[in-house]
């Protein structure tokens, strides 16, 4: 559907139900909001609605006069332990407003965000939360013709215009690393990634930068990219030894990895803490439990998906709210992994 052809014409009902596909009467019922209209076909209009602009604050108000009263929430993995605590958050407080929560899971891959995104949308659901890793550029012809509220949680979409909230990464890296170096620790590695993303990035960031800061060395080879899992974590450990370079601490970019980690260098028998410190990032449950107890960066969760969820009711009650980021404050958490060396 082209549009662009002649700017300054006024869009009528009737531009708007053939760029639909629908009558001019299915649209007048479902702008006057009128039931009996599927969603999908609500969906057509809206989108033909939003591309030619035409008139969109009164029609924004026509087309929600029936809420669903419910939000979406787009996780990457719900086997991770971090984010039961964030859809707990996030439930919680949907609830307590009085929303419906609808769980959808991507296994961390782009194309299924947006599968996602436009399947709540189809929905009608009143507001989307998202943990995400697409790329803003290649989907923002339809994602800023999305009329109801996107939040992000936990990570950015660089130049996506939406509504964040999140933990300073930097900073808490920064944390991490600089712990360690308190413990007498010199050679210090780190376990991020594989994905580019924005909180990859920063908190390697966190890491350097405290190197650097301190005269440590700095190395590429004292750095593995693995998956955010467990698998991840041991197959890094793996490499570190395999390079057989000395390190006397790893800090690893979240606890699954840092318990793989773990795991593996005891299994090739180095000592945790007392030959290798560790540190994770997260503070899931599981670190308080595991032998050795793992020191890790807390992150407030809980309170993230309940800012997130704030966040979306007040853009739905003002769609002039001007989209804003929220930096949440990290906490070391010492615990027996990272002792051991004065």
């Amino acid at each position: 559907m082209s549009h662009s052809s002649n700017r300054t014409k006024r869009i009528t009902i009737k531009d708007v139900a053939q760029a639909a596909g629908v009558s001019i009467a299915t649209v007048s019922r479902i702008l006057n909001g009128q039931s009996g209209v599927s969603p999908g076909l609500i969906a057509q209009v809206q989108l033909a609605v939003e591309e030619l602009d035409y008139q969109p604050n009164a029609v924004a108000r026509a087309l929600k006069v029936q809420e669903s009263r419910s939000l979406g929430l787009i996780i990457p993995d719900i086997e991770n332990p971090f984010f039961p605590a964030l859809v707990r958050g996030v439930e919680d407080y949907a609830q307590q407003k009085g929303y419906a929560l609808i769980l959808c899971n991507t296994d961390g891959h782009p194309e299924e965000e947006a599968k996602y995104i436009k399947f709540l949308l189809s929905k009608q659901v009143d507001g989307i939360l998202c943990v995400a890793n697409l790329s803003f550029d290649e989907h923002s012809a339809w994602l800023k013709q999305v009329a109801v509220p996107i939040v992000l949680l936990d990570r950015r979409i660089p130049g996506a215009p939406f509504s964040t909230v999140l933990v300073d990464n930097t900073k808490g890296a920064a944390m991490a690393v600089e712990h360690l170096i308190q413990q007498g620790r010199r050679r210090i590695a780190m376990i991020g990634g594989k994905v580019q993303s924005p909180t990859n990035i920063e908190r390697a960031e966190g890491y350097i930068q405290t190197l650097m800061l301190h005269g440590l060395p700095y190395s590429n080879e004292l750095i593995v990219n693995a998956d955010f899992t467990f698998e991840g974590g041991f197959a890094a450990g793996k490499a570190l030894i395999d390079r057989g370079k000395n390190f006397d601490a790893v800090f690893a970019a979240n606890d699954m990895m840092a318990i793989g980690v773990i795991e593996c260098l005891t299994q090739h028998h180095v000592q945790v803490p007392e030959d290798v410190a560790v540190v994770g990032f997260d503070n899931i449950r599981m670190a308080g439990w595991y032998k050795p107890a793992l020191s890790t960066i807390s992150q407030p969760v809980y309170e993230m998906g309940q800012i997130a969820v704030k966040m979306v009711l007040e853009q739905m009650l003002d769609s002039t709210v001007e989209a804003q980021t929220v930096m949440l404050t990290p906490e070391l958490i010492i615990r027996q992994s990272s002792l051991g060396r004065e």
